[in-house]
């Protein structure tokens, strides 16, 4: 009688479907398999095949709307949460609407990626149509926060696009990224002078600045809240940075700025140039976080660089100098807050070991540091197959000072405190 009972109501029971799992349920199924733009801390480049390619891995994941209305409800919000758009000689105005007024509600972020591959001769690029299209679309979203222009794109191409299309960007992006090509390279003025009151994180990658740039460049206080700054590739005059870091100023006059990176910039600065950066208004002193990435010469004086630096900036938390080589004597000069350092190293064979770091240089660090407050070292060998992970010299340190040595992977190294 009792398993005739349980076997009514067991079989009475409505089954439950994937379609009647409540909305969270479904997007923490769902959100996991949207393909996302891959970056690091920067994005990659060249970034054609990238773009290509996530778009592709795209199609499918949208398509999973047709599937019923809960899921296309589900699908939705997480397929538009960051807009990836292909500007193109292809492109129709028509289509770039559409989109926008599909999706408009959920971006939150928008990647633009602009090329002329398959342009007629003689054509205008970007057409007006085009962006008249990219403006009104972006005029729509009223939840972006962050916008990233890539390549020959119709953003900011003009003083009236931003004021006429897109004035309602100013309240609600905080981050920018932008890649000008050669002849949008304006671009970069334009979009800080729009944008820059709302910004609290900037990266220019391809920077090469520009004939008008003392006319274009904004004014002082244009970026107020500014307190991440990236400047990759490029081959930005020296007069330009400076005007540059000199609008990141607030109200009072004080720099808001407290993460810096200057990554893989064509052009060798001497260090007088990133000292004076550093110096102008106590920039270095506000400053958390500075990474530097440097191709550096004897004319350069490269081996006064740590020092000037670390002397400029003696608050910093993180510290990441990757140039080649980097000298020793930067052990002499972190500052007592230090948490984390990244470095490169050389091996003990080469021609500059005996001034420059090495697995040597840094076992002698390890032993004697007395820095209260430093957690990490991360160290990145160059010339070295497979990496300092397998350092022998480094590897009985770590164990002598009580310190755990990890992988970090293209011949790298995470030595844990």
């Amino acid at each position: 009688m009792t398993s005739q009972v349980s076997y009514k109501l067991y079989s009475s029971s409505p089954r439950v479907g994937l379609f009647d799992l409540p909305f969270e349920v479904l997007d923490l199924i769902f959100r996991p398999l949207c393909p996302t733009l891959a970056r690091g801390p920067y994005l990659p480049l060249p970034w054609r095949q990238n773009i290509r390619t996530i778009l592709r891995e795209l199609k499918p994941f949208a398509d999973l709307r047709l599937i019923s209305i809960s899921i296309n409800n589900v699908i939705t919000p997480i397929f538009f949460q960051e807009a990836i758009i292909l500007i193109s000689p292809f492109s129709t105005p028509e289509r770039l609407t559409d989109f926008f007024r599909s999706g408009a509600p959920y971006m939150k972020s928008v990647v633009i990626f602009g090329h002329t591959e398959g342009r007629r001769p003689g054509t205008q690029w970007p057409s007006n149509a085009i962006k008249e299209a990219l403006g009104q679309g972006l005029g729509l979203l009223t939840r972006l926060q962050n916008l990233e222009c890539h390549g020959e794109h119709a953003a900011f191409a003009d003083p009236l696009w931003f004021q006429t299309l897109t004035p309602n960007l100013a309240s609600t992006v905080t981050s920018l990224v932008i890649t000008p090509v050669f002849q949008f390279q304006a671009g970069v003025y334009q979009s800080i002078r729009s944008l820059g009151a709302s910004l609290t994180r900037l990266a220019i990658v391809d920077w090469i600045g520009g004939v008008q740039e003392d006319i274009d460049f904004p004014t002082t206080h244009s970026l107020p809240n500014l307190t991440h700054l990236t400047l990759q590739h490029g081959n930005p005059p020296p007069h330009g940075l400076q005007k540059l870091f000199a609008s990141i100023k607030d109200a009072r006059g004080n720099t808001p700025l407290r993460s810096l990176s200057i990554l893989d910039l064509r052009t060798n600065y001497d260090v007088e140039v990133i000292a004076n950066l550093l110096t102008t208004d106590r920039l270095g002193e506000q400053l958390k976080s500075l990474r530097l990435r440097l191709s550096l010469t004897k004319s350069t004086k490269a081996a006064e660089f740590p020092k000037v630096v670390l002397q400029a900036c003696p608050n910093l938390r993180e510290f990441s100098y990757a140039t080649r080589p980097v000298d020793r004597e930067i052990f002499s000069y972190l500052p007592p807050t230090l948490r984390k350092l990244e470095v490169t190293a050389l091996p003990a064979s080469h021609i500059h070991a005996s001034t420059s770091v090495t697995p040597q240089a840094i076992a002698a660090f390890l032993r004697d540091q007395n820095l209260q407050t430093l957690r990490a070292v991360s160290v990145r060998s160059l010339y070295s197959n497979p990496g300092m992970a397998v350092d022998p010299l480094l590897t009985a340190v770590c164990e002598e000072v009580g310190a755990q040595m990890t992988d970090g992977g293209n011949g790298s190294a995470i030595i844990i405190l």
